[in-house]
């Protein structure tokens, strides 16, 4: 054992005072050793690194969660309508229509029934334990403004709207609206609309101006398809708001400007709409009561036994708890990195020491000369290459947290580029007379965190990388035998 032991400090020794002894080369094997430990840390920090984005139409209310229509079962739906009413044939089932035309031509269309979202499945998720509060927001309905005039842009043909209306947008709690929680609008006269609100309505500063109207005044609506003929509604006036950012207009002409939308409770648009007693319910959101068990009551309300089939359950925070659930590439293109950098520095590091072991055959020679085993010879060269290796891993180290944040960056910023290139494709696109706008996210930060466990992988990498890269460049040293590398020496 002692002598083992002493064989061991031996080499140490013989080591320590070669790595000392030829600077220039020592300090050429640091250099690429910690260019690859950096590279080593930024892809094993990829993976750990969290990226905070903030969505244009779904920032964060707190911490909560967003029921929408799912489109692609809404045309399941649709199939199935299609088939219980029979091809070719005229007819209604389950909110879905089928018509024919004088000329003979078909065409179909679908009313409130068949796109709200159920409130009974609303209902039941806003009972979930953990559910602080809950919105309901209708979709924007077209109505005819009857006694007062709406905003309208006199450089544009005023025949092109072809609705000539305001539009109405209930919520339960006007409070938890998303362009209210977005702050792109703020009520500074009056108040907002609650759950206990009927009849009522707030109204743009700039309608207000335009009319004259204050809080307390009543505004009448109309069915804009039947204006002298349809019943009129009327809702009070409790609030004006003032538009901040302005509120993302969903359809081109006046009818949908952001001036011209009307906030009023649930239950009014469906009123003057001429589709009493049937709502078009378009989003609910869910507030969670406390942040750290966010995940804790996604999991109850996804339990609730709903037809979840046709909803899309979304992610209201804007915020992704690692980078690779919002950017399904950047995993992959975290492991090329240290696929590619493992392999590159394998062969660098290789090719370094063939060229240190060419100007070390003398050395070599007496080694073996003195009775030195060539296992004895490349366990000094591991030594050598680890312990520069050390010094290289620690600089890395130090220095790994900026680089590594730098490299995050730019991956992220560039799936950025490629989601909206891809989003550009699709621009124009419009389902259901909706501009899908508001699907960009913005990043708004990105967290990297040299940890215990990046450290610890970073290091078993380098390792391996060094041994790997020294174990093949002494194949040359292994495959000779003794008097070869002696007869050199002459």
């Amino acid at each position: 054992m002692n002598a083992e032991r002493h064989t061991f400090m031996n080499i140490f020794g013989l080591s320590i005072r070669s790595v000392m002894r030829k600077r220039a080369k020592t300090i050429l094997l640091m250099l690429i050793i910690f260019i690859t430990s950096v590279f080593i840390f930024a892809g094993w920090a990829c993976k750990s690194a969290s990226v905070q984005t903030q969505n244009e139409s779904r920032q964060a209310i707190g911490a909560s969660f967003r029921l929408e229509e799912n489109e692609a079962n809404r045309h399941v739906r649709m199939d199935k309508l299609v088939k219980q009413i029979g091809e070719g044939a005229g007819g209604s089932a389950g909110g879905y229509h089928t018509g024919q035309t004088e000329s003979g031509e078909w065409f179909t269309w679908t009313d409130n029934d068949f796109e709200t979202l159920l409130m009974e499945d609303i209902l039941k998720i806003a009972e979930v334990d953990g559910i602080e509060a809950y919105n309901v927001t209708t979709a924007n309905t077209v109505v005819n403004p009857v006694n007062f005039e709406r905003i309208e842009d006199k450089d544009v043909d005023p025949s092109s709207d072809r609705q000539q209306g305001v539009s109405l947008r209930g919520n339960l709690c006007m409070e938890l609206d998303f362009d209210v929680q977005k702050g792109n609008i703020e009520v500074k006269e009056g108040r907002m609309i609650t759950p206990e609100d009927t009849d009522v309505c707030v109204i743009s500063r700039e309608i207000a101006d335009l009319n004259g109207l204050q809080v307390g005044d009543v505004l009448e609506f109309n069915n804009w398809k039947e204006r002298e003929t349809s019943t009129v509604y009327k809702a009070e006036v409790v609030g004006i708001y003032d538009s901040i950012s302005g509120i993302t207009l969903i359809m081109y002409g006046d009818s949908y400007r952001s001036e011209n939308i009307i906030f009023t409770d649930l239950s009014f648009p469906e009123k003057p709409e001429g589709n009493e007693g049937s709502p078009l319910y378009q989003y609910a959101t869910f507030v969670v009561e406390n942040v750290d068990e966010y995940e804790t009551v996604k999991e109850r309300i996804q339990a609730v036994d709903i037809g979840w089939e046709r909803y899309d359950f979304l992610d209201n925070t804007g915020m992704s708890d690692t980078m690779t659930e919002n950017f399904g590439e950047l995993e992959k293109m975290s492991s090329l990195i240290l696929i590619l950098v493992c392999i590159s520095g394998i062969v660098i590091i290789c090719l370094v020491f063939l060229f240190w072991l060419k100007g070390r055959v003398h050395e070599i020679g007496i080694y073996l000369s003195l009775g030195r085993t060539k296992c004895g010879i490349v366990m000094q060269m591991l030594l050598e290459g680890i312990l520069v290796g050390c010094v290289a891993f620690l600089i890395a180290a130090a220095a790994s947290p900026v680089v590594s944040k730098g490299v995050v960056e730019y991956l992220v910023d560039y799936q950025t580029k490629l989601q909206a290139e891809a989003e550009q494709l699709n621009a124009g696109m419009v389902s259901n007379g909706v501009i899908e706008d508001d699907r960009e996210a913005e990043i708004v930060g990105v967290t990297v965190e040299i940890g215990g466990d990046v450290i610890c992988l970073s290091g078993i990498s380098v390792l391996g990388i060094i041994m790997a890269a020294i174990t093949l460049s002494c194949i040359s040293v292994m495959v000779q035998k003794p008097k070869e590398i002696l007869s050199k020496m002459s």
